[in-house]
């Protein structure tokens, strides 16, 4: 078994992350170290909120939470954290941006009070997912994608206004926990984040920053409220994967004897029109020629 740094809480956890993303230092540090991206400051705009209720099971118990933070020069980052895998994971990703970038469109169109061209205003809109699930097929834990050209590999970038270098259309950065190990080549600047939310000793010392985020996790300093709030969330959700084990059993049972009344059903039609006998039909099914009369006879 893995040790971790702390037994009794994950850092993927709503209620954590929320801690976390919260505090604008911690989330200007973890952009600028995954994004590249020069960052004096930031703003939460919107998330670090607990997802609480059950009427979307899909949300609850896939995605942790979500967060959008707009740096000092207008970038806005999606900061996303995934716990479970799903399917059409990276095409939601992509409409979750681009209804943001629609969004701030229509924020611009109504400060400005008019039609006409107002693209010189548009910011760009990054995404950083934290992955407990693997999505790419090979055992890079880090990785990022941007517009590039076919050919020359060079990346597509815009002005942007207020910024005085060039910056990319679309940036998306992916962070796969479950890829990680202590010797995996990466910059630490990088690393660090994959081991303080894969919940793996450090094989660096720290600086105030990572000390700041790890310290959050530390379970006895939280207070009763948050104490209750994690406890209740951590039962609900081993009593949904209690529920959904049940249910791919009971499945998987109930296929089974669907699949068994189907073989009968066909066994006693191939009978009745004298295409197989009854010692073999009962060979085949392994049930007894009484049996078989009493399917015979209903």
């Amino acid at each position: 078994m893995k040790k971790v740094r702390h037994e009794h809480v994950k850092p993927t956890e709503d209620l954590v992350a929320k801690k976390i993303f919260s505090n604008t230092e911690i989330t200007s540090a973890f952009i600028s170290d995954i994004l590249g991206l020069s960052v004096k400051c930031t703003k939460i705009l919107d998330g670090t909120q607990i997802h609480s209720s059950f009427e979307d099971e899909i949300l609850l118990y896939n995605t942790s939470l979500d967060v959008l933070a707009e740096l000092d020069d207008g970038t806005q980052v999606i900061i996303e954290i995934q716990v479970a895998k799903q399917l059409e994971f990276l095409k939601r990703l992509w409409v979750y941006i681009c209804n943001q970038v629609s969004k701030n469109m229509d924020t611009i169109r109504l400060q400005l009070g008019r039609t006409s061209p107002i693209y010189s205003e548009l910011i760009p809109v990054y995404s950083v997912s934290i992955l407990e699930k693997n999505y790419f097929d090979d055992d890079r834990a880090i990785r990022s994608f941007s517009l590039r050209d076919d050919d020359t590999n060079k990346q597509l970038k815009v002005d942007v206004k207020g910024i005085k270098e060039k910056r990319n259309l679309i940036t998306m950065a992916f962070l796969e926990l479950s890829k990680y190990n202590p010797d995996i080549r990466e910059n630490y600047n990088k690393k660090r984040w994959l081991e303080l939310f894969s919940n793996q000793p450090f094989t660096q010392s720290q600086d105030e920053i990572i000390e700041s985020a790890d310290s959050l996790m530390e379970y006895k300093n939280w207070s009763e409220e948050e104490k209750a709030m994690y406890d209740e969330k951590t039962r609900k959700y081993d009593a949904y994967i209690d529920a959904l084990q049940y249910k791919y059993v009971e499945g998987i049972e109930q296929g089974r004897s669907e699949e068994r009344n189907n073989s009968i059903a066909r066994f006693i039609k191939y009978v009745k029109l004298g295409v197989i006998s009854k010692k073999d039909a009962c060979q085949d099914l392994g049930i007894t020629e009484k049996e078989l009369d009493k399917y015979l006879q209903a």
